[in-house]
C-alpha cells in the first residue's frame, strides 16, 4: 500500500489495483419448467472468454461479442459443445437468444418435453477446447432438489441422477 500525504491528509492509505486472476468458468443451469413443460438451459460465460473462443474458431483477430452475428456464432459453438440426453436419447435444445450482463454473456436454450427427463446425462465441453484450465459447473434442478456437476480436464458425460 502507498501512504499519501499533503492535500489528502496524513495517514491516508492507497492500495494498488487488484491484479486478481480470474478463473475460466462457465456456469450452466438446467431447470425443469413444469408450467411450460420445457427444459430450460442457461449458460453464463465471461464475455472476454467468449471473444477469445470465437477469435480462435474463426481466425478473426478481434471479436466483439456485442455484435449480434458473433452472439449467433457463439450459440452455434454452444450447440456443438453442450449436449443433453435422456436414457441415451438426445434432447434437442432450441436457441432462444443471448444477452449481455455486465462482463458476462448469457445464452438461453430450451426443449419442449412431455415431462422432466428421468435419466438425464450431460456432456459439457464448453471452452474446454480453448482454455487448459477451464472448469464448467452445471446446476441441474428437475424437481425440488438441485445437483451440481463439475466438468474439467478430459471429463466426459456425467449423469444427473436422483432428482425426481
Amino acid at each position: 500500500a502507498l501512504v499519501a500525504g499533503g492535500a489528502l491528509g496524513a495517514g491516508a492509505v492507497w492500495a494498488p489495483p487488484a491484479l486478481a486472476h480470474r478463473s475460466q468458468t462457465v456456469l450452466t443451469t438446467v431447470t425443469w419448467n413444469a408450467e411450460r413443460s420445457t427444459l430450460d438451459v442457461m449458460h453464463r460465460l465471461h464475455a472476454h472468454d467468449a471473444e477469445v473462443c470465437l477469435a480462435m474458431k474463426t481466425g478473426v483477430e478481434l471479436v466483439d461479442i456485442t455484435v449480434l452475428q458473433n452472439q449467433a456464432r457463439l450459440m452455434i459453438y454452444i450447440e456443438e459443445t453442450f449436449g443433453l440426453t435422456d436414457a441415451g436419447k438426445a434432447i434437442t435444445l432450441s436457441p432462444l437468444g443471448a444477452e449481455l450482463d455486465g462482463e458476462a454473456i448469457v445464452l438461453y436454450q430450451e426443449s419442449k418435453l412431455p415431462g422432466p427427463p428421468a435419466n438425464l446425462a450431460i456432456d459439457d465441453r464448453i471452452l474446454r477446447d480453448v482454455f487448459d484450465n477451464q472448469t464448467n459447473l452445471v446446476n441441474v434442478r428437475l424437481a425440488q432438489r438441485t445437483r451440481t456437476l463439475l466438468f474439467s480436464g478430459r471429463d466426459g458425460v456425467k449423469k444427473a441422477e436422483g432428482l425426481l
